[in-house]
């Protein structure tokens, strides 16, 4: 009984201090994601355990140049083919692994482990100031167990320090809203700035945050509105303005941030149509209807890679397949949720996914009907998420790109467990 007692008063003394409580979710993190690569490395398609063909052919390349003092050479199409951010992540990373010894996609691997861990704890402040402790701790532990995000430690990914950068851009902004701080929404703005020079899915998510801070802030003057919301997309274009003056100041291009643009909405509309991906129930890939094929394959014939050449293609599709082009909406909608490029296991993920998504749409409608002080942030939350969704379903609807936003959809989730647990907690302490 005593041990029980001091083990209870350890954890309470970790709770109650942030500091100690932040070293504690740090120490998780590392715990789970060597969990992870000791028991599960190996798991999955054995395509899964190499590096894709984006670091093959784009960020080591650029990597290495940098590396060797070649710099970004953005007359080569590969360099300028996606943002600068990773690749000079990545030389920063093959430079230690010069000079410790270890192999570089092990350095790699050891810098994702770290920089998860640092997330989590980023997590964890921000879900605080928005909720509660209690909420943010269960937010963070669904978070550090999540199997999508572990996956992502044993390769090189751009998603694991974009998702650093990305929190800490919300972090720094969810501050300079509770403290109406100039110096704080110019962070947040660097931040994001940041984040979209590592993969350019935020390049106009500064869009909708600054229309936030209109509606979200009430208690001072529009014209101090106006000026934070200028001080925030300063401190965005100032990171991310030197990239593209770069490539124009060399090439004569001016680009927003990589040369992905329309040619990707519409070549993502056929990279199902490979007869090896399709109609096939084997390694759980899901089925589609052969209208719905029928139409990936028209896109393809029709190579529209301009905006002109994709809106005309989607206008006649509407008026002569009206039906069929919605169904072919309605799957990507649903396909950014369990998705993968290679259609691997999308049933079992799909089963997966569902465990954190059922939840979560409790979650929100608890949120709606017993958090209604705080609605604001639910609009914030949902904003950024209903973002990243449109963003995924015009380009390639894969559970990859949704990933940076599962962890703001485990906040909704912990309120449904917190509910759970809180009610479960009275029907053991009730006594007649």
């Amino acid at each position: 009984m005593n041990h029980i007692k001091s083990i209870l008063a350890f954890f309470s003394g970790i709770y109650n201090n942030e500091r100690k409580l932040l070293i504690f979710i740090f120490i998780i993190s590392l715990l789970f994601s060597l969990i992870f690569l000791f028991f599960f490395k190996n798991i999955g398609p054995s395509e899964h355990s190499v590096p894709g063909t984006d670091y093959t052919y784009c960020y080591e390349p650029v990597a290495n140049d940098i590396l060797q003092g070649r710099g970004i050479r953005v007359q080569e199409s590969f360099a300028i083919r996606y943002p600068p951010g990773y690749p000079i992540i990545l030389a920063s990373i093959f430079w230690l692994s010069q000079l410790t010894g270890i192999n570089k996609l092990e350095a790699v691997v050891i810098f994702n482990v770290i920089i998860i861990a640092l997330t989590c704890c980023i997590l964890f402040l921000l879900i605080k100031l928005i909720l509660d402790k209690k909420i943010a701790l269960i937010s963070v532990f669904l978070w550090t167990t999540y199997p999508f995000n572990l996956w992502l430690i044993k390769n090189p990914n751009t998603e694991i320090p974009f998702i650093l950068l990305f929190y800490s851009a919300l972090l720094a902004y969810v501050l300079a809203l509770r403290k109406i701080s100039f110096k704080l929404f110019l962070l947040s703005g660097i931040f994001l700035g940041f984040a979209s020079l590592v993969r350019p899915i935020t390049l106009f998510l500064a869009i909708p945050l600054l229309v936030l801070i209109f509606f979200i802030i009430k208690s001072i003057p529009f014209r101090k509105k106006l000026l934070l919301s200028i001080v925030f997309l300063i401190g965005y274009i100032i990171v991310i303005s030197p990239w593209s003056i770069y490539v124009y100041s060399n090439t004569g291009r001016l680009l927003p941030l990589s040369t992905g643009g329309f040619s990707d909405v519409a070549g993502n509309l056929t990279f199902m149509v490979n007869k090896s991906k399709i109609n096939n129930w084997e390694e759980g890939k899901m089925k589609l209807p052969n209208d719905v094929v029928a139409l990936i394959e028209r896109s393809r014939a029709a190579n529209a890679v301009e905006l002109g050449e994709i809106t005309y293609f989607f206008w006649q599709e509407a008026k002569r397949n009206p039906i069929t082009l919605l169904k072919l909406i309605g799957i990507k909608i649903g396909r950014a949720w369990y998705a993968t490029s290679e259609m691997w296991w999308e049933k079992q993920i799909l089963i997966v996914q569902l465990i954190y998504l059922v939840p979560a749409m409790a979650g929100i409608i608890i949120w709606f009907k017993k958090i209604k002080e705080k609605i604001s942030y639910l609009l914030f939350l949902l904003i950024i998420i209903f973002y990243f969704w449109a963003v995924t379903v015009a380009a390639l609807s894969i559970l990859r790109y949704m990933i940076p936003v599962m962890g703001l959809i485990m906040i909704f989730s912990a309120i449904t467990i917190d509910m759970i647990i809180g009610r479960l907690s009275k029907s053991f302490c009730y006594r007649p």
